[in-house]
């Protein structure tokens, strides 16, 4: 199966009208919540095995070890390598990247849909202004990275700098399947956290991390204070979900064959810390 396929559940609920119907009561009856409970409960140990043969998941380095549930294994923590050229921006996560751009009035295109980006940060509800937030993005780049099920889904910083805060909007929890892209707006619309982050090569950067269906927890290791390059910046609980970079216009430039794949409209595979970019100022 292609790795941007949706699966059989996926189109059924997000490509039919019953589907749709169905989803709907899920959400309301908090179904995802009830999910989250027992894949953290120790009765998920069994799916553990299956999932990881299922889907082919290296899992060297965790020889013999004991996880406590479903969720234990699946933010399980390992080592990871990344480029620490300076001049490289690198990827916050393991994923499938889109690219796409921001226009002078802060507005992209995903799916079939308008977003702003007044809509990703809400920020009259923070204490903020437009200039403080959307305006500093205008005729950059968004970034958007799709994790799936089977990706590691503990993210790092993409460079070495400060943040001021973690800005929580609670919100739905919608699938980030390609197929649920084209229903929703789901980077508006589903649970999501972000932060503007002042790094030492690339200026200012707002990192978006937002949840997905069963996806309860957005855990971010720090709430305000200075980070380095590579260190984990946090994890995501359960299934797929993604991370959302805006990049301040030419501030970047991203691989060609980057550029070439995702101007196509495909997505490319990237990898924790490997270098996706570098730097134009």
């Amino acid at each position: 199966m292609a790795e941007n396929a949706n699966d059989k559940s996926v189109q059924f609920l997000y490509g039919t009208k019953s589907g749709r119907i169905l989803l709907h009561a899920i959400l309301k009856l908090h179904i995802p919540a009830l999910l989250g409970f027992v894949l953290r409960s120790p009765l998920s140990r069994f799916y553990i095995s299956s999932f990881v043969k299922k889907n082919r998941i290296d899992m060297t380095g965790f020889e013999g070890v004991r996880f406590k549930s479903f969720n234990d294994f699946f933010t399980r923590k390992k080592e990871i390598k990344f480029d620490s050229e300076s001049s490289h921006l690198i990827s916050p996560a393991d994923s499938l990247l889109s690219v796409y751009s921001i226009t002078d009035d802060a507005k992209f295109h995903i799916k079939g849909f308008d977003y702003t980006l007044e809509d990703f940060f809400e920020p009259e509800k923070f204490g903020f202004t437009k200039e403080e937030t959307t305006d500093l993005f205008k005729g950059g780049l968004c970034l958007v990275f799709r994790l799936c099920a089977t990706d590691y889904h503990r993210y790092c910083y993409v460079d070495s700098g400060s943040q001021n805060g973690n800005h929580f909007i609670q919100g739905s929890l919608y699938s980030v399947q390609p197929l649920a892209a084209e229903n929703f707006r789901l980077y508006t619309k589903n649970r999501r956290s972000w932060t503007i982050m002042e790094t030492r090569n690339f200026g200012k950067i707002a990192q978006i991390e937002v949840g997905a269906f069963s996806v309860g927890g957005i855990k971010n290791n720090i709430n305000e204070g200075s980070f380095k390059k590579g260190d984990e910046k946090g994890y995501f609980d359960l299934h797929g979900s993604t991370i959302v970079l805006l990049l301040q216009k030419d501030s970047a430039a991203l691989h060609e064959e980057i550029t070439k794949i995702t101007g196509s409209g495909s997505e490319y595979r990237v990898r924790i810390g490997e270098c996706i970019g570098t730097k134009l100022q």
